[in-house]
């Protein structure tokens, strides 16, 4: 029987003001080059991107303790995993709760307002388009031919981005969507979504539907933590940055925001049962 003990994700919680600090104390306990350290540091807060032996991630631990910063370990099997989320096209935020829709509008998942944790959304960039020039006229290809017999490159046959004309896309929205009992994390595409059930509301563009949606979302899980990029799309005031790099990006985000909440709510119970 395979007894290999699992090893443990750090996952940090706070900005660190330390970081030569912070720096020498991960070297110490784990062996990490300073440089690959610091790096981490100054990206702070998240999660530590090496699995670490459960020694060390208590002696990290401990560590931040001292400094201030919260922080936690997570057995790596046991870390939550959002980066394959369920894609939902169609469904309907009701009074009792979010409701999944299939193909043929049979409810497929169903999430009571109180078990959802987490709203996380944000702008995903996506990547420019190329659409081809017009073609050659008959006197160009003719031309581009005969070179092409003669063994001289042919002034048309360039790349194809040298060719085409580039289209710039705009950043698409996108929310996870994270329940618990039992943890499901679902993902909706602002131009992959049927918002049919906004009836009276519905305008004609995804980038119409895709906010009242969301304000929607929001307004009914009133005890799910909204993440700040979140927050600033339904245009409170938050800080953060709405736009992600890429979906894998804002799923990571999400991760960490998800550890968070369960932090903060385990926290503030703890301190609730003190006398």
């Amino acid at each position: 029987m395979d007894k290999t003990i699992p090893p443990y994700r750090l996952v940090v919680f706070d900005a660190i003001d330390d970081p030569q600090g912070v720096r020498d104390l991960v070297c110490r306990m784990t062996g990490a080059h300073p440089a690959d350290a610091m790096r981490w540091i100054a990206r702070a807060p998240g999660i530590w991107p090496n699995p670490l032996p459960e020694a060390q991630a208590r002696a990290v631990l401990d560590g931040l303790y001292d400094f201030g910063i919260a922080a936690e370990a997570w057995r790596a099997d046991q870390l939550p995993d959002l980066s394959r989320p369920r894609i939902i096209h169609k469904a309907s935020c009701l009074p009792a709760g979010f409701r999944a829709q299939g193909l043929h509008g049979e409810a497929t998942h169903w999430a009571p307002w109180d078990k959802i944790d987490l709203i996380s959304a944000g702008r995903v960039d996506a990547e420019d388009e190329f659409r081809s020039v017009s073609p050659m006229s008959w006197p160009s290809a003719v031309v581009a031919g005969l070179r092409a017999l003669t063994f001289r490159h042919p002034s048309g046959f360039a790349s194809r981005h040298a060719r085409a004309q580039r289209i710039p896309r705009d950043p698409v929205g996108e929310v996870l969507i994270v329940r618990r009992d039992p943890l499901i994390a679902f993902r909706i595409v602002e131009n992959q979504m049927n918002y049919s059930y906004l009836g009276d509301r519905l305008t004609p563009s995804a980038a119409g539907n895709f906010p009242i949606f969301l304000a929607d979302l929001c307004a009914r899980a009133d005890r799910a933590l909204l993440t700040d990029p979140t927050r600033a799309l339904l245009g409170h005031d938050a800080a953060g940055d709405v736009i992600f790099p890429s979906s894998q990006a804002l799923w990571d985000y999400s991760t960490h925001r998800l550890l968070w909440s369960w932090y903060r709510h385990d926290r503030d119970a703890g301190r609730a049962a003190e006398p």
